[in-house]
């Protein structure tokens, strides 16, 4: 697998602001990333990864369970874990 820089897509701060309906990046949008867990790149306060932001839209729609699930854990663990959270019938 070849690892190329081109391949990261980031979403600039005012392009996120506008896609959520906000005029720009400001303090308004700024304070609706930090209410939903919507972080910036580390380093760089002016590109957000897209896919941290699906995820925190998502949670803030409840459509994802808040808690993380492992990216290592097997198929038959998830199933597991699904299976637990069920009531008993």
């Amino acid at each position: 697998m070849e690892f190329s820089a081109q391949s990261i897509q980031l979403v600039s701060s005012e392009d996120l602001a506008t896609a959520l309906g906000f005029a720009s990046a400001n303090d308004a949008f700024r304070g609706f990333c930090r209410e939903k867990g919507i972080t910036p790149v580390r380093r760089n306060p002016h590109y957000f990864d897209p896919k941290l932001v699906r995820v925190r839209l998502d949670q803030a729609q409840g459509l994802l369970a808040l808690e993380p699930v492992s990216q290592t854990e097997s198929l038959v663990g998830k199933r597991r874990a699904r299976l637990a959270r069920l009531p008993a019938s």
